[in-house]
Order: C-alpha cells, then sequence, then structure tokens
C-alpha cells in the first residue's frame, strides 16, 4: 500500500502540556540559536526552517485533555515568564482552601493544610483551555500541528525509532477499506518525543521492545472521573478548594476527592480511585455520585446541575515507576513516563518540565546531527540535574504506603514526611490487588443506590453523553477482548465481569445472547472516553485499548 511520507525534524506524539511546552521550548532555543548566529555571536551554521511537529489524536488540541488542574506555575514561569500578561486562561487563583475527612455522616476538617497541597495563590485552570492556549503559541513560533492524526504505530530502523504511521481512517466494521478510505501516511524523524499521557499506545509499544522498564517500578493508575457542574447566579464562592479523603472509599482503597470554583458561577468535583483497588465491584462514577450525596459536599454543590464530565488514567506510581526515558530516536515525557507527584497530587509542572528538558536534548541532536541512544542520554541526565527529583523524590512511597489500610498508611506517610522516604517499596501492577468477589465483603455504603434525578445526581450514560465523546460506529471496535469466552465464564464466576462497572463510560455490557441464552460480553465502543481504565485494571489483561479512528472521542471543554 503506499503511503503519503513527510519528513520532520522533531516529531511530538500528543498536544498535552508536556509535548506543547517541548515545541515552545524548542522554537526558542532554534531562534535564540540563530540569532546568535546572525549577530556573529556564536559559530555553526543556521538551523535554516525546521520542520516541527506536533501530532494529536483528537479533533482539536485540548479535545482530549483533563485534569484536575490547579497548577504550580515553576515551569510556566521559566517557559513563558510574562504569561500572565498573555492571555493565560487562567479560570480563579486559590484564595481559601480545606481539607476535611469524610466519614459517611459527618465532615471532620484537618487542623492544617501539609505544604505539599497548599495552594494558596496558585492559578486554577482547565487543561484543555490551557493546551489550546500553548498550541496557539506553538504555532505562533512555527510549530506544525496536526489535530485528528492518531500515532498509529511507530516506524523502526533496526532498533531505532525513524517517525511514526498515523492510523488509517475509512475502515469498516469488517476491517475492510469503504469507499472513503484514506491509508495513515508515515512521519519520518530521526528525533520522536512521546508524550501521550497515561498508558500511552506508541509508548507501551517502544517500553516493551526497548525494555525501558526493566530498572523501574511497574506503572500504577488513579481512574479520575470529574464533572463541572453549573451553579446560581453568585452563588460560587471564587477561589475556593477542597480536599477530602475517607468516604466514600472504603479504608482498603486509595483515593481522595477535590472540588473547586471555576469561572461563569460553575465548580468541579471529582474523584481518584487507585485501580489497584481490591473491591471487584469498584465503579469509580457510582462513587462519585456517593461522594455528592455527603452533607458536606451537598451543601456546597447541591445546588448545581452537571453539564460537563470526563474520566481519565493518572499515573501515580511516582519517581520509582519513571522508566528509562530516552532510547535510540525517541524520548518519552509527561504522563506517558509517570511524572506526576502523587504527595502534592500534581503533574503538569512536572510534565512540562520534561517536554522543556526533552526539547533541550532534542536541540543538541540536531546541532550535533546524530540522534543515538547515546546523543539523546542528556535528556535523563538533565531530569536527573533538575528540580524535578527535589519535587518528586519525597512521594515515591505515598502509593504504596496505602496499599493495606487507610489508617495505616496516613501513619506511614506521616512519619515519611517527618524523616524521609526510606527505602523503596515494591509495586506489583494494579490487576494483581483486584480481589475474587466470593472473597471481597465491600463497605456497606459503596452497594448503596443512587436516587438519580438527572441534574445533580446523573446517571453514567448521562454522564457519557456530557462528556460529548463521538466515535464513527461503522469501524472496528478499539477496544479488542483476545476471548470473550474469559468473559462469559471463568471472569464472570470469579470476578463478577468487573469491566462492568470500573468503565467510567459503561463501554462493556454482560448481555443475553439469542443464539446461547447465556449472558456475553458486548462492547459498546461508542461510549469510550479513552480514559484506558479496562487496559490497566482488567484481572486476566485480555483487554487492550487501541486508538480508534483519528479525531474521534470526548470533546472536553472545561475539564
Amino acid at each position: 500500500m503506499e503511503r503519503d511520507e513527510m519528513p520532520c525534524d522533531v516529531l511530538f506524539v500528543g498536544a498535552g502540556p508536556a509535548n506543547l511546552a517541548g515545541a515552545i521550548h524548542l522554537m526558542d532555543l532554534i531562534e535564540a540559536h540563530n540569532a546568535a548566529i546572525g549577530s556573529g555571536e556564536a559559530d555553526g551554521e543556521v538551523l535554516d526552517e525546521p520542520m516541527i511537529v506536533v501530532l494529536e489524536k483528537g479533533s482539536g488540541v485540548g479535545q482530549h485533555q483533563l485534569s484536575g488542574a490547579v497548577l504550580d506555575p515553576i515551569a510556566l514561569d521559566e517557559l513563558i515568564p510574562d504569561w500572565r500578561g498573555r492571555g493565560c486562561p487562567v479560570e480563579r487563583f486559590v484564595e481559601r482552601e480545606e481539607m476535611v475527612l469524610l466519614t459517611p455522616e459527618s465532615a471532620v476538617p484537618a487542623p492544617w493544610i501539609p505544604p505539599e497541597l497548599d495552594n494558596h495563590g496558585k492559578p486554577i485552570i482547565s487543561l484543555g483551555r490551557f493546551c489550546r492556549w500553548l498550541g496557539e503559541i506553538a504555532e505562533e513560533k512555527g510549530v506544525n500541528v496536526l489535530s485528528g492524526f492518531t500515532g498509529q504505530e511507530l516506524l523502526w530502523d533496526g532498533e531505532a525509532v525513524v517517525g511514526v504511521r498515523t492510523g488509517d481512517k475509512g475502515i469498516g466494521k469488517d476491517g475492510q477499506p469503504k469507499d472513503q478510505f484514506e491509508p495513515g501516511m508515515d512521519l519520518q524523524t530521526p528525533i520522536t518525543i512521546l508524550g501521550e499521557g497515561p498508558r500511552g499506545h506508541l509508548t507501551r509499544k517502544l517500553i516493551q521492545r526497548r525494555g525501558l522498564d526493566r530498572d523501574s517500578e511497574p506503572m500504577i493508575y488513579y481512574v479520575g472521573v470529574k464533572e463541572v457542574l453549573e451553579m446560581p447566579a453568585g452563588s460560587v464562592e471564587d477561589g475556593w478548594v477542597m480536599h477530602s479523603v475517607g468516604y466514600p472509599l472504603d479504608v482498603h482503597t486509595f483515593g481522595g476527592s477535590f472540588a473547586y470554583s471555576m469561572g461563569g458561577d460553575k465548580v468541579c468535583i471529582g474523584l481518584l480511585v487507585g485501580l489497584d483497588a481490591a473491591d471487584p465491584q469498584m465503579d469509580a462514577h457510582h462513587l462519585l455520585q456517593l461522594l455528592k450525596m455527603h452533607p458536606h459536599v451537598r451543601s456546597k454543590l447541591g445546588a448545581g446541575k452537571v453539564i460537563k464530565y470526563g474520566a481519565k488514567a493518572v499515573t501515580i506510581g511516582g519517581w520509582a515507576s519513571v522508566p528509562q526515558l530516552s532510547t535510540d530516536g525517541a524520548m518519552i515525557v509527561g504522563d506517558s513516563a509517570s511524572f506526576l507527584n502523587p504527595l502534592r497530587i500534581k503533574g503538569i509542572h512536572l510534565s512540562m518540565k520534561s517536554g522543556m528538558l526533552a526539547a533541550e536534548a532534542a536541540f543538541e541532536a540536531m546541532l550535533r546531527g546524530e540522534a543515538t541512544a547515546q546523543a539523546l542520554s542528556s535528556y535523563p541526565q538533565k531530569v536527573q540535574d533538575s528540580w524535578i527529583v527535589s519535587d518528586m523524590e519525597p512521594g515515591r512511597n505515598m502509593h504504596a504506603n496505602f496499599k493495606d489500610h487507610f489508617v495505616s498508611g496516613m501513619v506511614q506517610t506521616a512519619l515519611q514526611y517527618a524523616f524521609g522516604p526510606g527505602p523503596q517499596k515494591r509495586y506489583s501492577p494494579d490487576y494483581t490487588h483486584i480481589e475474587r468477589k466470593a472473597s471481597y465483603q465491600p463497605a456497606p455504603w459503596t452497594t448503596q443506590e443512587v436516587p438519580y434525578d438527572g441534574v445533580y445526581l446523573v446517571d453514567k450514560l448521562t454522564d457519557v453523553y456530557n462528556s460529548g465523546t463521538q466515535h464513527e460506529e461503522q469501524q472496528p471496535a478499539h477496544l479488542k477482548i483476545v476471548d470473550t469466552e474469559v468473559c462469559a465464564t471463568t471472569c464472570r464466576e470469579e470476578y463478577g465481569n468487573p469491566c462492568t462497572r470500573f468503565c467510567p463510560a459503561q463501554v462493556y455490557n454482560m448481555r443475553e445472547s439469542e443464539q446461547s441464552g447465556r449472558l456475553e460480553m458486548e462492547i459498546d465502543f461508542a461510549n469510550c472516553v479513552h480514559c484506558k481504565t479496562c487496559d490497566i485494571r482488567d484481572p486476566y489483561q485480555i483487554i487492550t485499548w487501541m486508538p480508534p479512528e483519528a479525531g474521534e472521542g470526548p470533546e472536553y471543554d472545561l475539564m
């Protein structure tokens, strides 16, 4: 099959904060270099008309971005020092914070807020809007942003990455080309920077092929679910942020919740649930509705109407899960490389800084005219020499502390806060922690029914609509199950088909088959919000998330 080929100097895969910051920084470095050559201040050759490309699978920059985003601006200050005067889309600045321990009936305020969670004065942002703003700046500097293109396969020359093949368009359900079929193109480049977000499709392939996780702990994750509520005019306290732990999670489940005010009489609320939760019936969307039913939360948000919804996996392994960051022809940045501090529950600033450091390594490689593993090894060294390490190192055992019980986790974290993180604790992949349904006794409130009203308390399918997700249904499902017989038999018996609950978009459903008369798996892939939860938590590891046709998926705005 003939494919169009597009050569470029550096290719960034994914238009998130890491890659957009990297692309902007790279163009700044090239501009400064060329100016120094032109003025005679430096020797060398001008990098004339560099082809810097950012590939984005969403229909536009920011469409797939979601975060509980109270931003630490340290990296933004370095990248765009005058961001406050350049139209950076800040919703509000934090003015008042509260942290509470929720029990099923009460809320106990924390006597103090740990410094790691102190956000006073920091900007509250919508990550989607923030990335659109960064994308506009990147394009102004000459970066080519290609939205609506998935990175389907890495291109290889031996064991060196030499580019990316984008996904075909116009494939029918039967796997055959339709009349409007368009083959993907080959983006050929000596330097590929992967910033696909958590559980990146190409990143996983690179890590597996090159063994980049040999010396790191497994990547582990939360699933984050988030809603935006529209409140009565004048009822929202500007700059308010709340963090909570406890209810609706049981003592064996790691996670917490957040809420904060936004502009235009809107607030957001979100819940983070560890994907290593022992409960085989864990349902983050259901738990989010239970959270909103809590008296303390309802007193603040109960007059609101849900207008937006989204979900995504969140990397929480921290520093211990960071893989080898570079290899021949490629580097990994942002959430794809586990750059998030679980102690602070922040990662945007780390993602941006990692992208900027990768850009510096790419710039040096461009000047040398080579992109070998040795040439790109300056990137991980730059990370080691940066403030990323001092930010992430204290929280490297955060998740492991809570693997057994909430109370013991709090005690261990307090001790490590006082005396340092101590020896590195070992992790195992999230799916290995799920207990069989016969042996797990859930907390009584987690099975409580929700009195959905379609306004404040909304069911899962209504929230799928609120996510704006869309997929062409006459295409092969982008969620692949190796053997659906496992779903109908072994998984149903041992775990009760957990994917029908842990999926925050109701993609997986057990329905009676007309042919067999038994319950069998049906995949409603059009509901998918690209969170990757199924790929991570499936206890048999027989579900694989693949990119669908480009431009599809959720359409996040305020998220």
